[in-house]
Formats: C-alpha cells, structure tokens, sequence
C-alpha cells in the first residue's frame, strides 16, 4: 500500500515537472516568435546602434591667403595619441613610458589609463618625431589617430587678424572665426563596427567618409606691407618704451585693408601661451579718444555747411579761453589765426570757435555721417561703434571739448575711414578684409566689393581740407616729421589724454599719440594711421607718431611703384599694384549712392 502511494507521488511530480518544463518551452517559443518575427527588425537596429557608433571626422580646413596668394594659415596632417584604458594591462609602466616620449607627469597619464572610460586622449597633435617613437613601442591599448593641424606659416604677421582655431578645428578669433563656416567646411560622422569593449573592428560595406576641404579664403592684406607696417610700430613702441600700438594701412578708394597692426604681436601658433589680451584685434574692438585728429571732423563739416572759408580769421585768447564755466587752454599762444592755420597749428581754442559757429546739431550729424558711433562693418569679428551720446545730452562743455576729440571715444578703424572719405572725394566706405572666398574646386563662392555707405562731404570740402591737412606736414606744422620725400603729405597728429577711471577725470601721465593721413595728398594710394599707446619718453603725436607714418608711407609707396612727384623720375622696385591711381577709379553702378538726406586739461593734442 505504501508503495503504491510511493510511487504514485513520485509519478505525480513527475508529471508537474514535465508540465513545467513543457511550458517553459512553450514560454521560449513564444518568446523566440516574438524577438524574432514581431520584434526583429527593432532590435536590430538597437543593436547597430550600440555597435556602430558615431566616429566624428574632420575636413582640412581651407586655407588663408593674401592678396597675391601667400599662405598665413594652412592644414597639415598630425597625429593625436589616444588610449583604450579597458586594454592596458599594466598602466604604471606604460603612463612611465609614455610620460618619457611625450613629456608629460606619469601620474597624470597613469589617471587617464586607469579612467572607466572606452577612450582616452593622451596628447593631441604631436611633433612627428614622438608619433614614430609611440608607433615603435607598439604599446597593447595605445594608439594613435589622424587629424587636421592648423600651421601659421608666417608665424606673429597679421597674427591679430588671422586668428586662431581650437583643437577641434573650429575657429575662435580673427578671419578664422568670422569665416568658419566657410574655412572648416563639414564635418561628418561615419558609423564605424565597435566590438563589445569599445573597440573599432574593419566590416565589410563600413567605410571612412573622404570629405572634401574647405573652403580657401583670400585676404586684401599684402604681406609685404603688412610685415614693413608691424616692423615700423614695433621700432615707435620700443623706442618710446609705450604700452602697445595700432597701425593701419587702408585703400581710400575701395577700402580694402593692406595691413592691419597690433604690438604687442601675437602668433597663433602658440596662442596658449599668450594672453587673451594679445589675441584681439584692438584695431576694431578698442575704442580711444581721437584728440587733435578730430579736429579735421569739425572743420571739414564748417566747411561743407559754409559757416567758414579758409582764410576766415579767429582770435584764439592768446592760449586761454573761458568756456561754459571752464577754461579752454591752447600749448602755445595764439593771437589771430586764419582757419587753414587752426588745424596746421592744432589750436584747441581756434577748433571750439569753429565749433560755436555750426552749433551743436550740425556738429552732431556729421560726427554720424563720418561714420563715429556706429561699426563700420568690417569683416572681422569683436568690432564695436565707439562711444558718441546724444546730443540731447551734451553737457554745456561738450561742443568745445569733443571739437579737439575729447569726451568722445572712437575705434581705430573708424578713424582711418573717415580720412579716407577725405582722401577719396568724400564717400565713407567700407572697409574690408577678405576679398573672395574659393571654393575647393576653384569656383568663386563669394566676393567683397567696394561699398559706398554714403557721401559725407562734397568733393570741393573735400579737396579743400587735403590743401589744409598738407600744410600740418609743412614747416611750422605739428606734423613735420611726417613728411614723406618727393610727396605730398596730408595729415593731422593727436595727442590725447587717457580717462583716468580710478580716480575720475583724466590721467595727468598717460596719453595716446597718434598720426593719421594719406600720400600722396593729391592722388592718394593708401590712408594710413599710426597710434602709440602710452608712450612714455615722449607724449606728442607729431613726435611719436609721425616718424613711423613717414618710414611705412615711405616703403609701402616704394613697394606699390609710386614715383615721387617732386623729384626726376626714376625706377622704383616695382610689385603687383594693389590700389589704382584716382583718374582710373569707377564705381559700379548701383553701389554709389549719395543721401540727400571738470577744468578742461591744459593741452589735448598736437
């Protein structure tokens, strides 16, 4: 009896357990019909997605060249040293190793190959030498990875201009930056095999994308003038122990720039171990007070508006004059002056005269028309508009103080294109520093043209001011020291001071001395300013700026071919003309236009 019972439980689990292992291959079947059959194609794709993944790849970014195709940035191939810390297997001696070749702390290496990551970067863009010193100790998890590396072949020239790109090929300052979506081209991401660890694996039908470069991009600057240009400013900063300077080299007609210089100089090869301060490019994102180099900005609109002619007389207090409650003060005394002899002398009492007889609303719109207040839309990023207020809130002083260029801030740029509207007849331009973009397959993508924003001046003011602005190079001119020999000079020196924010007012040691003209006067080829920062043996304009004017007008003519006009002709060195004399100019239908439209301190510029 027992037995029976025995064996009829045995029997009984026997069948529970069949029954189980019946239904769990009923379960798995079903299970299988629906990953498979219902579920098939989804899971599959998850499972691409987890082994093919993302590989970001780089184009060679275009290159930039001057004018007549010199290269100042370029891309070469490098290599980068990664590592897959899953795969190292003894990370001490290898981080020993590896710190050895490529000159970095063990112990820092040693934490990146112990990271819980799939990859790591060891060190970007290596020199050749140590990429074939990795490649021979054939290191199991160590590796090393093609990419683009960004070259300055000219190194520090136009360095400010040209910009600068990060490790990831994407451009942070300069034309590098203004122009990036055309220089880096598109990146693209091929889906590459990985293997459970991470790991690349070559499959069949799995290709790297080929992505064609960017595209090159061509500037207006001229590498000779722009390295003649650096060269002077360097020579006028050292020699007058200054903080900084900024000079500019501009095509009256077209406002193309021939050369654009920040000193200190700055190479984008190295910029990490530069300071930010050095990357920008002061000549469009720092704003000054202009001083005495403003004066031609209230005369030439007291001309055009008619209140005075050249040889109108104004009696300049003998060096002192009482203002809306303040005294006006002149660096040497005057008597009677005629207006020619205000902006040759630079009398601070002559230019308020001038200014009391346009009033403040007249004086107001031209500082606009001339372009003060507003960007010039260069090409180049960072530029601000300077500080001009409303005239609704001059104080009762600021007629006469902003006729001599202080209380009033301007850029660098916006001071050689005003000149250059006198230069050129009276049209403000635009300035520019790219002139096409090319695509890789040579085809043209864009082109920059010259641009008239407006006509500030007729071309008789216009004229009238180059007769007045030569006679501040001639003797008893604040600005001898620029004269240029065989050629005619127009040009104003500036002496400004600088704010003092700390203590309020103005600095009583700090100045800007600057020279801003063109040459030759009557046919100008170029419109160049020179601004000293700081000077610290010398403050005047005429004294520290003025020579470097001189020496690079000098050599830039030289170089463009120009004969001089008061010497026998004679064979200058000759090279591709980058600017046309004013008899050939033309603008192109519809792009000209013309709109109907405290104590004053003792001296501020000569």
């Amino acid at each position: 009896m027992r037995s029976s019972l025995k064996i009829k439980g045995i029997k009984f689990r026997l069948g529970i357990a069949g029954l189980f292992f019946v239904l769990m291959f009923v379960a798995v079947v079903v299970r299988a019909f629906h990953l498979q059959i219902l579920q098939g194609e989804t899971l599959k794709r998850l499972g691409e997605r987890q082994h093919r993944k993302e590989s970001i790849v780089y184009p060679k970014r275009g290159t930039i060249l001057d004018r007549s195709g010199e290269p100042l940035a370029i891309s070469l191939q490098s290599q980068s040293v990664y590592a897959r810390p899953r795969r190292v297997t003894d990370p001490g001696v290898l981080a020993h190793a590896l710190a050895k070749v490529l000159g970095l702390n063990p112990v820092e290496v040693q934490q990146k190959l112990t990271a819980e990551k799939p990859f790591v970067w060891l060190k970007r863009q290596v020199a050749p030498r140590d990429a074939e010193k990795i490649k021979e100790l054939n290191l199991e998890g160590v590796g090393l990875y093609y990419e683009p590396n960004r070259y300055y072949p000219q190194g520090q020239l136009a360095g400010q201009v040209v910009g600068f790109v990060n490790r990831d090929s994407h451009g942070l300052e300069g034309v590098e930056l203004r122009y990036d979506s055309y220089i880096r081209g598109e990146m693209g991401s091929p889906l590459v095999e990985r293997d459970a660890l991470g790991r690349r694996v070559l499959t069949e039908g799995v290709e790297e994308l080929q992505l064609p470069p960017g595209a090159d991009i061509h500037l207006t600057l001229d590498t000779s003038i722009q390295y003649l240009t650096e060269k002077q400013l360097e020579t006028a900063v050292t020699k007058f122990r200054a903080k900084a300077g900024i000079a500019i080299v501009v095509d009256p007609f077209t406002g193309e720039v021939l050369a654009m210089a920040n000193y200190p100089f700055f190479n984008p090869n190295s910029f990490t171990r530069q300071s930010s301060q050095q990357w920008r490019n002061r000549a469009v994102t720092d704003s000054f007070e202009p001083g005495s180099t403003f004066k031609t900005i209230v005369a030439a609109a007291a001309l055009e508006e008619g209140v005075v002619q050249k040889e109108d007389l104004f009696y300049c207090e003998y060096g002192k004059y009482a203002y809306a409650g303040k005294t006006i003060h002149d660096t040497h005394s005057y008597g009677w002056l005629p207006f020619s002899k205000i902006i040759q002398y630079s009398s601070n009492i002559g230019a308020t005269k001038v200014a009391e007889k346009l009033k403040k609303e007249r004086f107001y719109r031209y500082i606009d028309r001339f372009g003060f207040g507003q960007p010039t839309g260069i090409d180049m990023p960072g530029e601000v508009g300077g500080l001009v207020r409303p005239q609704e809130s001059w104080s009762a002083v600021d007629l006469a103080t902003h006729s001599f260029g202080q209380g009033i801030a301007v850029t660098p740029i916006q001071l050689v294109m005003s000149y250059a509207a006198i230069a050129n007849g009276g049209f403000l331009m635009r300035p520019y520093v790219v002139r096409r973009i090319v695509a890789p397959d040579g085809g043209v993508l864009a082109t920059n043209q010259p641009y008239v924003v407006r006509r500030v001046i007729s071309e008789k003011t216009a004229h009238l001011m180059t007769s007045i602005l030569k006679g501040v190079v001639n003797e008893g001119g604040t600005g001898v020291m620029a004269e240029v020999e065989g050629f005619d000079v127009a040009g104003k020196t500036g002496t400004a001071q600088k704010p003092d924010p700390e203590h309020g007012g103005y600095s009583t040691k700090k100045r800007v001395a600057s020279f801003v003209g063109f040459v030759p006067a009557d046919d100008p080829r170029l419109v160049l300013l020179v601004l000293i920062d700081e000077p610290a043996v010398n403050v005047y304009g005429g004294v520290v700026a003025a020579p470097a004017f001189r020496n690079v007008a000098r050599g830039v003519l030289r170089q463009l071919g120009v004969v001089p006009e008061k010497a026998e002709p004679r064979l200058l060195p000759t090279a591709q003309e980058t600017t046309l004399a004013r008899s050939e100019r033309k603008y192109a239908d519809g792009v000209l236009r013309q709109e109907n439209d405290q104590e004053v301190p003792d001296f501020v510029g000569l």
